[in-house]
Order: structure tokens, then sequence, then C-alpha cells
């Protein structure tokens, strides 16, 4: 009776398992959004300061 009581342990493991979820989206728009003003707006600032003169 042992092996059918280990058996039964591990279904009734599997039974309680929760369904997949799908994962949530790590890069939304609005990350992305910010990350490319961000991008510009150092590229116009590196640009002011190193840009060439002339």
């Amino acid at each position: 009776m042992g092996f059918l009581e280990v058996l039964s342990d591990l279904f009734d493991g599997f039974a309680n398992l929760q369904a997949y979820e799908k994962p949530r989206r790590v890069f939304t728009r609005g990350f992305v959004a910010f990350c490319v003003l961000v991008a510009v707006f150092e590229l116009v600032a590196l640009n002011q300061f190193y840009g060439a003169r002339g």
C-alpha cells in the first residue's frame, strides 16, 4: 500500500498546481517611450556640450 499512497499523493500534488499564467510584459510601451525620450535628450545635451564649433 505504500506505493499506492505515494502515487496518490503525487497525483494530488499535480492537481493542486496553479494553472500557467502568461508572464507580464517587461518592456511596456510607456517604458520604451520614456527610454527613447531620455536617449534623445541625452543626444541633444551631449551635442550642445561637445558639438563641433564652426
